[in-house]
């Protein structure tokens, strides 16, 4: 009796926690068509100056310090590395030359200022960078989707599917909240959250197929909720190991870092939830049942003849 409350405990829990995935993308949707994503130099093009500015204060410091006619005009954000520091503009061209710009700065920040490299990215440039991350994230879904229609049952690959998809807007729409600068790190960090949600749900619908296929006599809730205890443990400890990983690179992984260190913690987090709310519960929804997988056994002898 104890295993049915817990059960039946889980499968309602797994059911709520749908319907707050359901919520959550919902409202993704509606920060990304209100805020959009706030694109960086990669895709808009513009300029990127680079300087060595050896300070112990913090960007927003250095920033206070700045008077007409820079207070508005240029920001300094950390380059990653100690001394180093960004300024980028966008495509519109600055009145100022670089070295002009570099020594009004060391005159405002009475600090010495040295002008590194500067980078200037096209608008054409900027688009093919957009549109060629935009593919590589296409082509990744669609080999996604070729993989999980080969290895699991139709209503099952359509759960996982769902669950993935789940994680990237639900990042993509924190990523537009925070209006936090969408790169190709980024981009990067969305494929990871891919991968990782990917793996996180097949580990589940494995040992769920595993469930299906034998004789046993529980029905698909029992059998969903089975396969979530049986990997619980494994997928605690490596979402939580790989999290411990990903918030240290959040914190001291510096302003170039923050963006991807950002998708992939929150793309982690949301992943094993969805997992678990997502990936198993819809395949409930679609009518998936122990006999799907039992008829496909039982006919494949069949066909082979």
């Amino acid at each position: 009796m104890l295993r049915m409350i817990v059960a039946m405990g889980l499968t309602r829990w797994r059911y709520i926690g749908l319907w707050a995935s359901i919520l959550l993308t919902v409202a993704s949707v509606a920060i990304l068509l209100v805020n959009g994503l706030a694109l960086g130099l990669d895709f808009t093009g513009g300029t990127l100056l680079e300087f060595q500015i050896q300070t112990l204060k913090e960007a927003h410091e250095l920033n206070a310090m700045l008077t007409a006619p820079l207070a508005g005009a240029v920001e300094l954000s950390s380059a990653g590395v100690p001394g180093e520091w960004l300024i980028k503009l966008p495509p519109q061209q600055l009145p100022w030359a670089a070295a002009d710009l570099a020594a009004m700065l060391g005159q405002q920040l009475a600090l010495p200022v040295e002008l590194l490299r500067t980078t200037m990215v096209g608008p054409q440039v900027g688009a093919e960078l957009f549109e060629q991350g935009m593919l590589a994230i296409l082509v990744a879904s669609l080999a996604m989707s070729a993989y999980l229609a080969f290895r699991f049952e139709w209503r099952q690959a359509i759960g996982i599917l769902l669950s993935v998809v789940h994680d990237a807007i639900v990042a993509l729409g924190l990523l537009s909240l925070f209006q936090i600068e969408f790169d190709l790190n980024i981009i990067a960090g969305l494929m990871a959250v891919i991968g990782y949600s990917l793996n996180d749900s097949i580990v589940i619908s494995d040992r769920l197929r595993d469930l299906l296929s034998s004789r046993t006599q529980m029905g698909i809730h029992a059998c969903s909720d089975v396969a979530i205890k049986a990997t619980f443990s494994r997928t605690m400890i490596t979402s939580g190991t790989t999290l411990f990983t990903v918030g240290a690179l959040l914190l001291f992984g510096g302003e170039a870092l923050y963006g991807f260190a950002f998708t992939l913690f929150v793309g982690i987090v949301v992943g094993t939830i969805s997992s678990i709310t997502i990936a198993s519960t819809v395949q409930e929804l679609l009518g998936l049942t122990p006999e799907a997988y039992r008829q496909a056994i039982n006919t494949a002898p069949a066909d082979a003849a």
